[in-house]
Order: C-alpha cells, then structure tokens, then sequence
C-alpha cells in the first residue's frame, strides 16, 4: 500500500526491537506493520534461543536488522524499489545501542537501501513528542531494556539517562522457569505458550491463582498458576540483584534535573513501551515511587502517565515529528550530505532540543 500518490512520498518511521518491529507512514496514528518475530519462521529460531529477543549474542545485529527492515519495506508496498527511494526513513534508537551501531545503520540505509534521506533519535525522546509535552521523565520499558531520562524544557539531561538490562524477555524467562507442567494433556509446553502466558497472566499485583488456562493454539488445560507465581514473575523488572530499582531509576533521573524543574517532573512521569501495559504496572510503579519520594520531600505531587496507546509512543512520535515541515526542512540528513561527511553527519541526530522545539 501507499500513503500518497504525490511527487513526494511521506517519511516511514521504524521502531525496531528485539521482540516487536514497527514500521508506517508519518502521519498516521499507529504503524500499519507489526512483526512479531516469534510468529515469522525466519526469525523465530534467533529469537528463541537468544532467549526470546531477536538481537542477541548470536550472530550480527546489522545482518540481521537489514533482513527486518527489508521485510517491513515488503509489507508497506509491493512497489518496494520505488518505496524506498522515495520515503525518507526515521529510526528510534536506544541508548544502550554504542556508536558503531548507528553508524552501521546509516551506511546500511544509504548505500544498501538507497534512501534518499534519513533521521534517528532516542526512543524516549520519541515517547515524549507522543505524549504531547515538552518536559517529562520517561520510563521506557521494551523487551530487553529498561531505560529512564529526563526531557526538560526541549533538552534531553545526558547525565539523568539510566538503562539497564532488564524487561519482557525476563518475564517471559521466569515463567519458563517456574511455571509447573501442563495436566491433562500429553502436550508439552512450547516457547510460544510462554509468551502467550506472559501476556495474558502476568502482573504486578497480586490476583486470584489460576489453573484453567487457555494456550495459543485453542487447547483449554489445567496449568498451576499461583498468585505469587503471576506476580513474582514481574517482580524482577522492580527490584533484581546489583541493579538500581525502577522507583529509584526515575527519582535519580529527576534528581539529574535542575532543582526548578523537579516538581514539574514528577507531575510528568511518561511510561512507554509494551512491557508498562502488563497490568498494574502504573499504579505499582507509582506506589513505589511515593514510598522513595515521600521520604525526602513532603507534599510533592506525583502523576505516572500512562496512555493506552503507550506501546506504540516511539513509534507514533517519530510519526509525529516525520510529518512537520520543519523537521523535513532543516534536520533531514540527504543523501548528498552522508556522501559529503559519511557517519560523522551522525552529529545533526544527537541533539534532540531541534526535535522537540521544530
């Protein structure tokens, strides 16, 4: 499909993770390609035995973001030579992801592809655009990380940026771990029930146990699932070993800030990412912060944001920013310039006061 007819396609925007790919037009409210690796034979080796994440310790990440990309290009448009041509293209990124990487993604994109222009830059700073605001502390939680920082005022606070190793995938690990065997069926469980029962089960609060369980492919049976086993299986993505916890991760994001913005902060605590749609993620994660923050600073008002659409924030706020003239204008990198510079023209990406102020 197209979005347009006109001489000029719009931008695609591509939100790539290790669990979900994400790709659409700008302009559109939500992606119109959703690949979900573990239901794609060409991926779901990979994914599984990196431990439910695509990009793992086996093999290059670029070979293999390059045979993503492609097929998202496949779905969008059966005219894909002339799609990719046409449509600058816009990429989330995420902190943990080193220099190399988004050099090699450039390269990738104008030499492999031929683009004819294109843009990355930090996913939360994209979660925020989505959210409509300009200042906030984001918590994004995907499937392999979980990452905090403070957007003020347009500017991104380098030193408030904490991402650790840790989110869906070691839910979903957990569970594989604890869960008992299957009743009443000579079948044994596969890694895609798992995954179904990570996003149907799982929570952070704690529920009724439940032990009639319906598994992906239709089969009704009987599986234990205690409450301390619904919830123990998120507790991990709160508080793990040796690893700063999510209620301190935000408050020492906002500490990072300038001692006036603080308050507005707190009123802007932005989740983004599918792992913050497990239920009672929000309220969990503000209780906890309140118990951190309520033992330095009295009568301080706290609110987590959490829209429905949260899953989605990266991807529709790259959405959002590929649509404004500006953005087409001014902060593009073309293909004449890459030629010119090669990654170093990587530096018009980093700072994010253009995105956010356009």
């Amino acid at each position: 499909m197209s979005s347009s007819s006109d001489e000029e396609r719009e931008s695609i925007v591509f939100d790539i993770g290790s669990h979900l790919a994400r790709a659409g037009f700008a302009g559109e409210d939500a992606p119109s390609v959703v690949i979900a690796y573990e239901e794609e034979n060409e991926y779901k080796e990979t994914y599984y035995s990196n431990g439910y994440k695509l990009f793992g310790s086996n093999g290059s990440k670029i070979d293999m973001l390059e045979r993503v990309i492609s097929n998202c290009y496949n779905l969008l448009d059966d005219n894909k030579v002339d799609l990719i041509k046409e449509s600058p293209a816009i990429f989330s990124e995420h902190f943990h992801d080193i220099p190399s990487e988004r050099e090699n993604l450039i390269e990738l994109m104008f030499e492999k592809f031929e683009v004819p222009a294109f843009y990355t830059t930090p996913s939360p700073v994209l979660s925020l655009y989505s959210s409509g605001r300009g200042s906030g502390i984001v918590l994004e939680s995907g499937n392999s990380f979980t990452e905090t920082v403070v957007i003020y005022e347009g500017y991104m606070i380098s030193n408030s940026v904490f991402s650790q190793k840790r989110g869906g995938a070691e839910v979903t690990q957990y569970l594989k771990d604890h869960c008992g065997s299957l009743r009443n069926t000579n079948r044994a469980m596969s890694d895609a029930d798992y995954l179904y029962l990570k996003d149907r089960y799982s929570t952070c609060s704690y529920s009724e146990p439940t032990t009639k369980v319906r598994l992906p492919d239709g089969i009704e049976t009987d599986l234990d699932m205690k409450s301390s086993l619904l919830k123990g299986c998120t507790d991990s993505l709160f508080d793990s070993p040796g690893l700063k916890s999510l209620p301190d991760m935000v408050y020492e994001s906002v500490m990072a800030a300038s001692i006036h913005g603080r308050r507005d902060l707190f009123c802007n605590v932005i989740l983004s990412g599918g792992n913050t749609m497990i239920t009672g993620f929000p309220a969990l994660l503000k209780n906890r912060i309140e118990q951190v923050v309520s033992k330095r600073h009295k009568g301080l008002k706290l609110n987590v944001v959490a829209a429905p659409e949260r899953k989605y924030h990266p991807w529709i706020g790259g959405s959002i920013l590929g649509s404004l003239s500006c953005f087409m204008d001014s902060l593009l990198i073309s293909k004449d310039e890459y030629m010119e510079s090669g990654p170093r023209v990587l530096a018009k990406c980093i700072n994010p006061k253009n995105v956010i102020k356009c």
